[in-house]
């Protein structure tokens, strides 16, 4: 599977990473996990890292949207913010299109060009260091070489 959710409770922040290839059903997957995870808690922030996302061949507008409208009524939504990290653009137009759908469930669902600003939008100053290593290119190496 291509995605995987680092949760850090103390900051009700989930950073998710998504690489290789992403289906509409690992979309719908992700989302019912996000759901069902962690719709107890109010006020969840989430980057969704696509920086290394390279086949979205099977992911279409549909799915997209479907999936989007999935974050409707989960308690995480309320107050919760979500970004969405894309340097290609293909990827980066998906997600302007997914962040458009989510912004109207969510407080604020934006998509940006690098994880700098991503991160700083956030307000995860606390743990950015933990965050770097995580989206560090040794670190995804060695998930893709896993894959």
């Amino acid at each position: 599977m291509t995605v995987e959710r680092i949760y850090f409770e103390q900051e009700k922040f989930v950073l998710t990473l998504i690489y290789g290839k992403l289906t509409n059903l690992e979309l719908v997957e992700h989302v019912t996990a996000m759901n069902e995870e962690y719709n107890a808690i109010t006020g969840i922030r989430e980057i969704a890292d696509c920086r290394h996302l390279n086949d979205v061949s099977e992911l279409s507008s549909g799915g997209l949207f479907n999936s989007a409208r999935m974050e409707q009524g989960s308690q995480r939504t309320i107050g919760g913010r979500g970004a969405i990290v894309a340097s290609n653009d293909l990827i980066y137009g998906m997600a302007r299109m997914y962040a458009a759908i989510a912004a109207e469930i969510r407080d604020d669902s934006r998509v940006f060009r690098d994880m700098e600003t991503a991160i700083t939008w956030m307000q995860i100053d606390s743990i950015r260091d933990k965050i770097e290593a995580l989206l560090s290119d040794a670190a995804y190496q060695k998930r893709i070489q896993a894959v």
